[in-house]
Formats: C-alpha cells, structure tokens, sequence
C-alpha cells in the first residue's frame, strides 16, 4: 500500500480574516441598534440621585480646584447647572465629564439659596472681581456666565443651599446645605431658613 504525500497547498478547513470581520461587524450594528432602542432612564432619576451626583460633582470639582490652583464657578437655573473655570479673564465652560453641563429630567426642580459671604463686602468694586473687562465683554454675543457660586484654590466655596425637588411627587425632596463654605451635607425633605 502506499502513502500519498500530503499536498503542501491544499487550503485547511476554518475561517477566512474577511468572513471574521463580517460576522464582528453584524454583532457591533446588532448591539448599536439595541442600544438606541434602550429607554431613557433619567426619567426614573429621583430627587436623592440628583443630589447625589452633584455633590460627587461638587467634590470633584474642588479636588480639581485644589490639584490645579483653579478657580472654578458654578452657575445654577430652575432645570440645570454648569461648571466653569476662571482662565484668561473670562469664565470659560467645563464641558468634558464629569465637569459637564447637567440638565435635570422633566419632573425634576431646582432651587438654589444663596449664603452669606463676608470676604467681598470689604473690596472696593467686588462686583468686577471674577467678570471679564467690559470691552472683552462687549464683543462676545451671548451673555456672560455669572456663577453664583465660586470654589477658591483652597476649596473653600461661597456658601449656600440647594435643593432638588420631584414635580409629580410633592414630598419627594432633597437638600444640600453648604452654608458654613466647607463642607455639603445633604438633607431630605424640604429647605428650611
């Protein structure tokens, strides 16, 4: 009997490089696809979230603060807030995570109390201290940013207190109260004087 040599270019069985990225590609479209379907979940988000992730937010933004010598603000409306750094004379806007814009879900209010703050009342024009020259001012097209609060390089902050409220929940509330500048403690229920 005799053996048949082996033939060196016959092809093994398995897959080729192309049917491999073919099949990869399906599953990442298959998975995007799924994605998009998803439901948004910041309409479950509670009043407790909301002031969880801003005091994780207010915490990072004073250890950033502290690490880069910065002044950073924080300007509050009724359904959002933002962070912004003091640069170049000008508030300039944190957009990158997990210093970005926030915007609360429908049912979800803000309110924001400003404290009392002594060290401005003794500066002559404390008005101007952190807002741009009027001429730099003149020439930009939207409004300048105005911060109510501002976190110093040495993390301390302007006082104040905030509360995050539910819409359709009447008692669904939560508080931040910072009115001593170092420290956020939060509360839940409804802001008292």
């Amino acid at each position: 009997m005799m053996l048949r040599p082996r033939n060196p270019f016959k092809h093994a069985a398995g897959f080729t490089l192309i049917e491999l990225l073919l099949v990869v590609a399906i599953i990442g479209f298959a998975a995007f696809y799924i994605v998009l379907q998803l439901p948004d979940d910041s309409g479950s988000q509670t009043p407790e979230d909301a002031q969880r992730t801003f005091q994780q937010q207010f915490h990072h933004a004073r250890e950033q603060a502290l690490l880069r010598n910065w002044v950073i603000g924080v300007e509050f409306e009724d359904t959002q807030y933002r962070f912004f750094r003091w640069h170049g004379n000008t508030w300039q806007p944190l957009s990158n995570a997990p210093l970005g814009p926030v915007k609360l879900p429908e049912h979800l209010s803000l309110t924001f109390v400003p404290g009392e703050f002594r060290l401005l009342d003794n500066m002559e024009d404390s008005s101007e201290l952190f807002q741009a020259p009027r001429d730099e001012r003149r020439n930009s097209e939207e409004p300048a940013p105005e911060p109510q609060v501002i976190i110093f390089e040495s993390t301390e902050f302007i006082p104040f207190r905030l509360q995050f409220s539910s819409l359709e929940f009447q008692h669904q509330s939560w508080s931040i109260d910072a009115r001593n500048g170092i420290e956020l403690r939060a509360e839940a229920g409804e802001m008292y004087p």
